[in-house]
């Protein structure tokens, strides 16, 4: 639900534009103000997660988000909405970032990766689930639906939770770091408003160098005061890991480089092949299926063969995909480029389960639920960072090919946007090989060391 929300809103927004009588460049934010609170809170609740019970803290945030869920459906306003989506994401966040710890904590080592690969599996399900799920509600019913379809599902899940999810004691010692928290959601809150208005604005607008400024001063206040707190929210022992924070690293890169794939593959089939919105949507869906199918087998590769080898084949899958893309041009038969997405789905669907296990295997048990939200946190800057360079790429790439600056698509040139889309996919693999070369890297040495 969590995951199935964030997609399936971006459909409901022209419509909901026009039931609210808002603009669009102001509906945008039920959208982007769900994944800036959901932002700001995952760490803080991973840490509440560790202090007070990962499964206390899920049971909570499952029943705040149904109940949002339900009060997002009435159209009270346009700041109704957005106050609930915020009230929605705070029970997302409390979910999102301790959902792994549950699952590291319910099942030994070598099951968990295929725990955690099916986990990988249900996260990619909610996303590619959200336009489908989103355009067939729109077709029959108003747009509230699209809100109200969580709160049948939350309620059968806050059943299970109190059936089956453990009883929560207190795991409190020492006092919890207050202003740290305060510090660290203020910094998350800078850092994802500055990217989003960012893009609206431009990256050279005062807002976003302001915001930007701002984040830099919070994030080294965060580190200051977390390095004299007697029980800080994060402890930076934990990224002297190398698996730890190379997988983290990983993530935000892979989820970045999904993205760019995701917006710039949907303009090749439609404006520079001239493919119908319907077929481009079947091909573009092929690779998050592959993906749904290879994440729990990855999983269970990992727990027989290790997760630093599926997680180098992973990358390997990855390289092949972002290379075999960089060929393409408008020419290039449909089935060959449905052979490099498959490759993006393979290596995604091959790359989930070991990273999760090499970052939740890396700390111990008082924190999971912080490396849980760091997961989470990963992923979501992974997507905000890689929206904003695919644009940046892809237009910096047509304005070399075209001599002067362009953002928008070249009509007239086309073989401009060719090139544009071949120069973004050659440097989306540069940056997965680098990537590739540090995993090895690191594989040779522990087994020499």
């Amino acid at each position: 639900m969590s995951t199935l929300t964030s997609s399936i809103v971006n459909i409901a927004l022209p419509v909901m534009s026009r039931a609210m009588s808002v603009p669009t460049s102001q509906i945008t934010w039920v959208a982007s103000s769900y994944l800036i609170v959901t932002c700001m809170f995952l760490l803080p609740f991973g840490k509440m997660g560790d202090l007070f019970g990962k499964a206390r803290v899920f049971k909570i945030g499952t029943i705040i988000f149904t109940i949002a869920s339900l009060l997002c459906g009435f159209n009270l306003g346009f700041f109704w909405i957005l106050s609930m989506r915020a009230i929605q994401a705070l029970g997302a966040s409390m979910t999102l970032s301790t959902n792994a710890g549950i699952i590291t904590e319910t099942f030994t080592k070598e099951q968990r990766g295929l725990a955690l690969g099916s986990f990988g599996s249900v996260v990619a399900l909610g996303s590619i689930a959200g336009p489908g799920l989103g355009g067939l509600i729109l077709t029959y019913l108003p747009w509230n639906y699209i809100f109200w379809v969580n709160v049948p599902v939350g309620l059968i899940a806050i059943i299970l939770g109190q059936i089956v999810l453990p009883k929560a004691k207190n795991k409190s010692e020492g006092k919890v770091d207050t202003l740290g928290m305060l510090v660290l959601i203020l910094t998350a809150g800078s850092l994802f408003m500055g990217l989003i208005l960012g893009q609206q604005l431009g990256f050279m607008s005062l807002i976003f160098l302001s915001l930007m400024i701002m984040t830099i001063i919070l994030l080294f206040g965060f580190i200051y005061l977390e390095k004299r707190a007697p029980n800080p929210v994060i402890n930076f022992h934990l990224f002297n890991n190398v698996d730890f924070s190379l997988s983290l690293l990983a993530t935000i890169l892979v989820y970045g480089i999904n993205f760019v794939v995701n917006i710039i593959e949907p303009i090749y089939l439609e404006q520079n092949r001239l493919i119908s919105t319907d077929l481009a949507g079947l091909i573009l869906i092929s690779f998050p299926i592959i993906q749904i199918i290879v994440s729990p087998f990855a999983g269970w590769l990992s727990d027989k063969f290790g997760s630093h080898f599926i997680a180098a084949i992973s990358l390997a899958m990855l390289i092949i995909s972002q290379a075999g893309l960089a060929t393409v041009n408008h020419t290039t038969s449909l089935g060959i480029l449905c052979v490099w997405l498959g490759f993006v789905g393979l290596g995604n669907g091959l790359f989930q389960a070991p990273t999760n296990v090499l970052v939740m295997n890396s700390v111990t048990k008082d924190q999971l639920g912080i490396a849980s939200g760091l997961l989470g946190f990963s992923r979501n800057t992974g997507m905000t960072i890689g929206a904003i360079f695919a644009n940046i790429l892809l237009f910096s790439g047509i304005s070399m090919n075209l001599g002067h600056s362009t953002i928008d698509y070249p009509v007239a040139q086309p073989s401009a946007f060719i090139f544009g889309m071949r120069f973004t996919f050659w440097i989306t693999a540069a940056v997965l090989l680098g990537l590739f070369i540090a995993q090895l890297t690191v594989n040779f040495r522990r087994k020499n060391a």
